[in-house]
């Protein structure tokens, strides 16, 4: 594994406990995990608007 953050490319910390090792960038928090945040955007409900749907439901 390369040392240097696929991110920012400075130099990856590297923590071992127990046989298990991790690396993570002290400057961009990535944490050597690969994660996809291309996903649609979803409309999200603010609590003004849950609770206005709630009244019309159980009124």
């Amino acid at each position: 594994m390369s040392l240097e953050c696929p991110r920012c490319g400075t130099t990856l910390s590297t923590f071992a406990l127990g046989g298990a090792t991790a690396v993570a960038c002290d400057d961009c928090g990535y944490a050597g995990v690969e994660a996809d945040h291309s996903g649609e955007p979803r409309l999200v409900e603010s609590w003004e608007e849950a609770f206005a749907r709630f009244q019309e439901q159980h009124d």
